[in-house]
C-alpha cells in the first residue's frame, strides 16, 4: 500500500506505567476485554497479592495483528458511489490496507443506502445484534451506552490514539466531548469543522471609503453603513437603486445571506437551542433578544435599509444582486468571497469587500454560533474481542493528515479519478485543516518561502500570489485564505475563544418529528411579517403560539437529552 506507515518510536509510546493494565501479546496487541478499559470506568483488575507484577513493555500502537483478527461492523451507502476494477464496499484499497497494514479483516454485518440507515440501524439494535464496531447517531450512541452495551473507550484512547489522531480529534474539544457520556469516552466522533461554519460580516470596502466611513464595529455602525449604501449613491449613478443588507427570504437558516449573524449581535439565537444560567436548554427564536433584533430589522425595513423584496429573493436572486454591484453588505460564511462575491470584483476593477467581526448592540462582544460538526459516532460493542481494533483503524487513516504525508496516497482519489475516500471506514477530519492552512498561507507570503506547505495550502498560494499579480480572478482566494479575510476573522473568534455551539445535537425528538417541520413554518412566516411591519407585540403571542403548538414538548425532550449526556 502507498500510504506511509508510521511505526517508529514517536507512536511507540513510553507507557510502561499503564501497560501494567493491559494484556499485552508478543505483538502488542491484546485479544480480550482487558485492554485498558473497563465499562464502568474502572481500571482492570489488581494483580493478586501473590503474582509478580508483568514486566514492563513497549506497546507499539501499530502492530499488526497476527494472526488475522476479524472485526465486524455496519454502516451506510450512497447511490453516488463508484467502483472499478471489480472493487465494492467489503473489498477495496481500504479493507486491504486494513487486512495487508493492520491484520484486521473488516467484515460488515450488513450495510444499506444512507435512506435507510437509520431504521436498519433500529432493528438491528432492537434485535441485539450488534457488531463490534458501530456507526451511531448521538440518540443511538446515548441510549447503548444507557444501557451498558458500549465499550468504555477512555482507557484505550489514552493508550492506543496516536499522537497525530489525538490532535486531529481534540482540534475542537467542543465537538471531541460529544462522544463523553458522564465525563467518559464512549465513542470516538466523526468531527469536521465547526468554525468554518461561524457567521461573517461581509462589506463592500470601497463603498465606504468613497462615502469616508469609518468599518463596522457596533451594530450602530452598521445601521448607519446601510443607511449611507441607501442614500448617498456609492455606485455613482445617480440613481437611488442600492441596498444596504441583503437577506433572502430563508434568512433564518441561509448561510450566506441569513440573520444569524445579525442576531448574535442581540445575544440572540434563532433555530438553535441554548443553556441558561439555570442550565437548562432553551429555544433561541422565542427568547427576549430575538425580539429586540427584530424590532431593528423592522426599523430598517421601514427605513429602507434592508433589501425590501427580500420575502421573495432566493440565494440566486441576492447574488445577483451583489454581482450586478447594487448590494453593499451582508452576513455570510468563510467562503462568501468566492462563492458569492467573486463574480462583481471580476465584473468591476474598483469593487472591493471584507471580511469582519460581527458587530454588538451592546457592549458585550458578539459571539457566534456554529453546529456541532459531528455527523455520527464510532462506537465498540462491549462484547467486542478486540475493542483497540478502532484505534489502529483511526491512526491508520489519520495519518494521510500528517505534515509529511506524501501528496497523493491512493487514499483519495484513483488514479482515474474516482473517489475511494469514500469507502474510509473512520474517517474523522481536522477541525481546524482550513484555519491552519490560512495560518501557514499568510506566513508563507511573508516569507516568501511556501516550501513547508502542503500540496492543497500551495494551491491557495499559489491563488493569492497570482491576484497580488493582478489576476482579478483569483481574488477570492485571498479573501478567504490570505489577508484581509475570512479566516483572519475566523481566526480572531477562535483566539478569543469566542464562539459557541448548538446546544443540542441529538436526533430529533419524537414531538420534534411530528410537528418541528410546521413550527419552523410559523416562525418563518411570524418573523418575516414582523420585519414587514407587522407589530413587534406579534412575538409575545408567537411565543406563547410555539409553546402551545408542541414547543414545550420539544423543550421537554431536549433538556431529558441533555440530561443523559
Amino acid at each position: 500500500m502507498s500510504m506511509k506507515r508510521k511505526t517508529n518510536a514517536a507512536v511507540a509510546l513510553s507507557m510502561a506505567a499503564m501497560l501494567a493494565l493491559t494484556a499485552c501479546g508478543s505483538n502488542g496487541t491484546t485479544g480480550s476485554n482487558d485492554a485498558g478499559g473497563s465499562s464502568d470506568g474502572g481500571s482492570a483488575a489488581p494483580a493478586p497479592a501473590d503474582t509478580q507484577p508483568a514486566a514492563p513493555a513497549e506497546l507499539d500502537i501499530a502492530a499488526k495483528y497476527d494472526p488475522l483478527v476479524e472485526v465486524t461492523a455496519w454502516r451506510y451507502t450512497e447511490s453516488t458511489y463508484k467502483y472499478e476494477n471489480g472493487d465494492t464496499i467489503e473489498d477495496n484499497i481500504y479493507t486491504r490496507a486494513y487486512r495487508d497494514d493492520l491484520g484486521i479483516d473488516l467484515k460488515y454485518k450488513w450495510t444499506v443506502p444512507i435512506e435507510q440507515f437509520e431504521q436498519k440501524m433500529n432493528v438491528s439494535i432492537a434485535s441485539g445484534d450488534l457488531p463490534d464496531i458501530m456507526w451511531l447517531t448521538n440518540k443511538q450512541l446515548t441510549d447503548l451506552a444507557e444501557n451498558d452495551l458500549l465499550y468504555d473507550l477512555t482507557d484505550l484512547y489514552e493508550q492506543y490514539a496516536s499522537p497525530l489522531s489525538k490532535e486531529i480529534l481534540q482540534q475542537d474539544q467542543k465537538a471531541f466531548d460529544t462522544a463523553k457520556i458522564g465525563g467518559r469516552l464512549m465513542a470516538i466522533p466523526k468531527t469536521a469543522s465547526a468554525v468554518d461554519g461561524l457567521p461573517i460580516l461581509h462589506v463592500r470596502t470601497d463603498w465606504l471609503q468613497k462615502l469616508n466611513l469609518p468599518e463596522p464595529k457596533t451594530m450602530d455602525d452598521l445601521v448607519n453603513i446601510a443607511r449611507a449604501f441607501v442614500t448617498q449613491d456609492p455606485d455613482g449613478n445617480n440613481q437611488a437603486d442600492t441596498i444596504g443588507l441583503g437577506l433572502t427570504k430563508t434568512f433564518l437558516k441561509d448561510n450566506h445571506f441569513g440573520t444569524a449573524g445579525f442576531f448574535a449581535g442581540f445575544h440572540a439565537y434563532p433555530q438553535k437551542w441554548v443553556e441558561e444560567d439555570s442550565g437548562n436548554l432553551v429555544y433561541g427564536s422565542i427568547q427576549p433578544g430575538a425580539k429586540q433584533g427584530l424590532q431593528l430589522l423592522q426599523d430598517m425595513y421601514k427605513e429602507g435599509l434592508l433589501d425590501l423584496e427580500f420575502g421573495v429573493k432566493d440565494r440566486a436572486k441576492v447574488t445577483e444582486s451583489v454581482v450586478s454591484g447594487k448590494l453593499g453588505m451582508f452576513y455570510g460564511g468563510m467562503s462568501s468571497p468566492g462563492a458569492v462575491i467573486q463574480d462583481n470584483v471580476t465584473n468591476d476593477p474598483n469593487a472591493e469587500w471584507k471580511a469582519f467581526a460581527l458587530v454588538s448592540a451592546d457592549e458585550v462582544a458578539a459571539m457566534p454560533m456554529g453546529k456541532v460538526p459531528v455527523q455520527l459516532y464510532y462506537a465498540v460493542s462491549k462484547e467486542s474481542k478486540n475493542p483497540e481494533a478502532i484505534f489502529k483503524m483511526l491512526n491508520f487513516s489519520m495519518e494521510g493528515f500528517a505534515p509529511d504525508a506524501p501528496a497523493d496516497t491512493g487514499f483519495g482519489f484513483s488514479p482515474s479519478g474516482i473517489p475511494v475516500y469514500l469507502y474510509n471506514f473512520i474517517g474523522p477530519e481536522p477541525a481546524m485543516k482550513n484555519l491552519n492552512a490560512h495560518r501557514n498561507v499568510v506566513k508563507a507570503l511573508e516569507t516568501k518561502d511556501p516550501s513547508t506547505l502542503t500540496t492543497e495550502e500551495k494551491t491557495y498560494y499559489d491563488k493569492i500570489v497570482s491576484h497580488q499579480s493582478g489576476n482579478r480572478a483569483d481574488w477570492g482566494q485571498e479573501r478567504i485564505f490570505g489577508t484581509p479575510s475570512s479566516f483572519d476573522v475566523i481566526d480572531q473568534y477562535v483566539q478569543a475563544d469566542n464562539y459557541t455551539l448548538d446546544a443540542f445535537y441529538g436526533g430529533s425528538t419524537p414531538t420534534m418529528v411530528e410537528k418541528l417541520a410546521s413550527l419552523h413554518q410559523m416562525e418563518e412566516e411570524v418573523y418575516t411579517k414582523i420585519i414587514m411591519g407587522q407589530s413587534i407585540d406579534t412575538f409575545d403571542k408567537f411565543v406563547q403560539d410555539w409553546m402551545n403548538l408542541g414547543g414545550e414538548q420539544i423543550t421537554k425532550e431536549v433538556n431529558e437529552w441533555a440530561a443523559k449526556q
